[in-house]
């Protein structure tokens, strides 16, 4: 049993959005085999009364505060910082004193030192020579980033963000250089990696479902209703369910009339178009989202920005959905046109696609079942977990240690 010291951006229980989903089930795979230690910011809207599991599940749970977001000064310096220096704003975010001496203190007793979320490596130079590091990558953040600069709406964001990507892009190169292991979350992702660092070790560690919570419902769903889960906390999601709303949806209720489309997951401050509003619900945040999709005949994923593997499309599935998605919004999963989803990446065709049907509720079940049994055979959790074992072997082997330099102070990091 080896000793894991794991750091994360946020509370990974209760698993409320995909990251968290992600970073829980990895942390529960080395634990079942090794002793792990979690240092974990924790953000404001975390819940920790309800992070029981998380604490069963480590042997040590340490938290510290996000600075950014107990204090406006901070904040403002961490902007300023992004962008008057190389450091990105996404890396800037996350310094912290506290978190640092606590990582160093610890590491030094670590077999294997694990970073959930790219800006979290920054604080590798904490790390002792010769102890493993490796980095769960969640997305390739600084293609990500390039598409939200293209697509924002706002001429002043689009600047600033524009302005971020080349930073992300170089830090995101020494973060690869640096790691040991990188976990990537599809083959497109590890692909993307490799070509930002030819000889990355890149493990594809695809994420994955419950498939015992997650089964189809036994009644049949309302032949007009579509739904979409996903906080608009997250561009991506925003972005694609601005669109679906503004160019996809009319479409469909100018030959559908009836047909209703449900947002689950936090909107604050999401604007519904006027001229859609009478057909849309927004059911927030919820307890269980399996009723609000077992209710709908179609679940559609609207998403044109993003990378890594959407673990609520992975939840549809395992739910027995019929999903219409585009490209992007499927992206590394393993899903097959007219077999097991339908694919589109222009309103006309996104619109036809959730007509053709919401007009045939067998053609919905025929996809659901195609897309329940792909969940079965490729993304369960527990097979998920034996891949990602599988990875961490060859370096928590004491003749496979490395030795190598590190890293150096967070400055070094912007060189």
């Amino acid at each position: 049993m080896a000793r894991i010291l794991a750091v994360t951006s946020r509370l990974p229980f209760p698993p409320r959005e995909g990251h968290q989903l992600r970073a829980w089930h990895v942390l529960r795979a080395l634990a079942s085999k090794h002793d792990v230690t979690l240092l974990s910011f924790q953000r404001n809207d975390d819940l920790p009364g309800e992070a029981a599991p998380l604490h069963a599940a480590m042997s040590r749970v340490e938290t510290f505060r996000i600075p950014c977001e107990r204090s406006r000064a901070t904040l403002a310096r961490a902007a300023l910082r992004g962008t008057f220096t190389p450091t990105p704003f996404l890396v800037a975010k996350y310094d912290s004193a506290a978190l640092r001496e606590r990582l160093a203190a610890l590491a030094r007793d670590a077999d294997l030192v694990h970073f959930d979320m790219l800006p979290l490596i920054a604080h590798a130079d904490c790390v002792p020579d010769g102890v493993p590091v490796t980095l769960n990558a969640h997305n390739v953040e600084h293609r990500l980033l390039a598409t939200r600069a293209r697509i924002e709406p706002r001429a002043w964001a689009r600047r600033f963000l524009g302005g971020q990507v080349g930073k992300l892009q170089a830090f995101e190169r020494r973060a690869c250089e640096r790691a040991d292991a990188v976990l990537a979350c599809s083959d497109v992702d590890a692909q993307g990696l490799r070509e930002l660092v030819p000889g990355c070790n890149v493990h594809v560690v695809a994420n994955g479902v419950d498939l015992e919570s997650n089964r189809p419902a036994a009644h049949a769903p309302d032949e007009d209703r579509l739904v979409f889960v996903g906080q608009m906390g997250w561009f991506p999601n925003r972005d694609g369910v601005d669109w679906f709303l503004r160019e996809v949806f009319p479409r469909i209720l100018a030959r559908r009339p009836s047909t209703r489309f449900e947002l689950v997951g936090k909107a604050d401050g999401f604007e519904i178009p006027e001229n859609v509003r009478a057909n849309v619900d927004v059911a927030g945040f919820v307890d269980d989202l399996r009723p609000h999709v077992h209710d709908a005949s179609v679940y559609v994923v609207p998403l044109r920005a993003g990378s890594g593997t959407r673990l609520k499309v992975l939840e549809a599935m395992a739910l027995g959905k019929a999903i219409v998605t585009t490209s992007a919004g499927s992206e590394g999963i393993a899903l097959r046109h007219d077999r097991s989803a339908l694919y589109a990446d222009d309103a006309g065709a996104f619109a036809d696609a959730v007509l053709s049907l919401l007009a045939s509720p067998d053609r919905v079940t025929e996809l659901g079942i195609e897309a329940r049994r792909l969940a079965e055979d490729e993304y369960g959790w527990e097979a998920i977990g034996t891949r990602l074992l599988r990875a961490y072997e060859p370096l928590l082997s004491a003749d496979a240690r490395p030795v190598r330099p590190a890293l150096g102070d967070l400055d070094a990091m912007e060189a």
